[in-house]
């Protein structure tokens, strides 16, 4: 039995580190964060119009981009949680099921991660070396935590680059087939993959082909097959550039509703725009749900291992260039320049944009490391000690900050529409009291936060709303001007000062529920 533990030791720990990543990743996935982003509101009760009724919220015929507010939400999320809500949600929808996909992807981003430093390194310390990395990351844990639809272009990009990397090694056509169906995947992951998918098999092809890797009828092969898989998305891309009539496609109705998009594309400040996207992308932005302050993206650690390993991406893609001999490294280094040049043309102050960069950061810090662990020499062992004790020490830190302390609850001003703090069971509460005739809710008179957790019929809500906005005997606002009447409930956040003053001054008798971030308070 040692025997075989031994023989195997390095694939039980691999096991033992992914099973830990999956843990840090599922642990309380719909607790933390503590709150309800309003994209997540709005893809979960999408897709429970779409499961139900086959139209979105804005009652668009199955629609290949689902409308969100003046934009839209990307397909392969959208229509992941359909399918989740038709199976295992058994037609209900639930934070912890609209988060599930993030989960997924980023467990890809493990997994294939892993898998792609174990193929162009060839060194089973330095899998494991990346395994822990992926594992322990502020980012790979956060961003797979919450449900932006546009985070799941790291995972389908982590894999369909592992794909192409193993079609070069192999020189197989049915790898290059299914490297071309993975990158057709990615275009339907994010609508900046747009730009990024078609720059990157333009660049990495054309390397491929220089350095003999790849010959041209294989390289047409890899389009084709792009092509095909993403066919939709180039109809939809289309639609948008000539503004054309919607139109059905399968079972789909395809329609430009994002057009205004379109106007982010400029290139006035593309040097200021790809600063700042490298800056925020190794420390953090504004923006606390994939980042935050003290440990940045990746720890303050990785940050000169992640330059170092940049440029000793370029040298050795000079390298390769010179001598015409193909370089892995080559691919990680031409992925992350598209998104640069992507960025660069659309802007950005949210790191969640650029999720695909981080693929590439990880390549880069592993490249780095290994630089420095060669550099060093007779120090190797101390240096890598070092380095351990230093990211053991920023791992239980983070641990501890982030399933403990970590809230956004508190975080933002009163009122924000953008971040909605769970409420369904103080709803339910006023629901079944046949006393309480109107039902005031502090939803910042949004309705997706209300239609998420008590999804109706989106061709009925409409005939619902009153004269103040409101649904029905729901009312999805409580300010200085909301009228207090008996019988009455108010379901208010507790930094709601004004009207819980005016409540206070008005005379009227009440009873009050305490819930952690709200008061109920029912009007006699």
């Amino acid at each position: 039995m040692k025997k075989i533990l031994y023989k195997n030791f390095y694939y039980v720990v691999l096991s033992i580190v992914i099973l830990f990543a999956f843990f840090l990743r599922a642990y309380r996935l719909a607790g933390i964060p503590d709150i309800i982003y309003i994209d997540e509101a709005s893809l979960g009760y999408n897709a429970w119009c779409i499961a139900h009724y086959g139209v979105d919220r804005y009652l668009n015929q199955m629609p290949f981009y689902a409308q969100n507010f003046e934009g839209g939400q990307s397909p392969l999320y959208t229509y992941g949680v359909v399918l989740l809500i038709k199976t295992i949600g058994r037609g209900n929808v639930s934070l912890l099921l609209v988060r599930l996909p993030g989960l997924i992807s980023s467990m890809l981003v493990v997994i294939f991660g892993c898998k792609s430093i174990s193929l162009l390194f060839q060194n089973r310390k330095i899998t494991l070396m990346s395994a822990i990395l992926l594992a322990i990351c502020p980012y790979f844990i956060m961003h797979g935590r919450f449900a932006l639809d546009c985070n799941l272009m790291l995972g389908c990009s982590t894999v369909a680059l592992y794909l192409l990397a193993k079609y070069i090694q192999t020189q197989k056509l049915p790898n290059l087939i299914m490297c071309g169906i993975a990158f057709g995947i990615v275009l339907y992951s994010y609508a900046l993959s747009y730009f990024v998918v078609p720059l990157f098999l333009i660049f990495s092809t054309l390397y491929m082909l220089y350095t003999k890797k790849i010959t041209f009828l294989r390289s047409i092969i890899l389009a084709v097959c792009v092509c095909l898989t993403g066919l939709p998305v180039i109809i939809f891309a289309c639609s948008l550039l000539f503004q054309l009539e919607p139109m059905k496609f399968l079972c789909f109705t395809i329609s430009p509703v994002a057009t205004e998009r379109m106007n982010d594309v400029v290139s006035s400040n593309f040097l200021e725009n790809v600063i700042d996207i490298i800056k925020i992308t190794l420390t953090n932005s504004f923006y606390p749900l994939d980042a935050v302050d003290k440990f940045y993206t990746m720890y303050l650690t990785s940050i000169p291992f992640i330059i170092a390993g940049f440029f000793v991406s370029v040298k050795h893609f000079a390298v390769s260039l010179r001598n015409r001999c193909f370089h892995y490294g080559a691919l990680y280094l031409i992925f992350y320049i598209c998104g640069l040049i992507t960025i660069g043309l659309v802007g950005t102050h949210y790191i969640y944009r650029a999720n695909y960069f981080f693929i590439s950061y990880l390549y880069f810090l592993i490249s780095g490391i290994y630089a420095v662990y060669q550099f060093v020499h007779s120090y190797r062992y101390i240096f890598i000690g070092v380095l351990g004790a230093s990211y053991f020490i920023w791992a239980l830190s983070f641990f501890r900050f982030y399933y403990t302390m970590y809230s956004l609850s508190d975080m933002y001003t009163y009122p924000n529409s953008l971040y909605f703090i769970p409420i369904e069971e103080a709803i339910i509460s006023a629901q079944n009291d046949p006393s309480i005739d109107e039902i005031y809710v502090d939803c910042v008179n949004t309705e997706e936060y209300y239609y998420f957790y008590f999804p109706v019929s989106p061709y009925e809500k409409e005939s619902w709303h009153n004269e103040d906005g409101g649904h029905g005997r729901y009312h999805l606002q409580i300010d200085y001007y909301t009228p207090i009447e008996s019988h009455n409930a108010y379901i208010v956040r507790k930094e709601n000062h004004d009207f819980i003053s005016n409540l206070s001054l008005s005379g009227y008798d009440f009873d009050m529920i305490e819930y952690q971030n709200y008061y109920m308070f029912h009007v006699s």
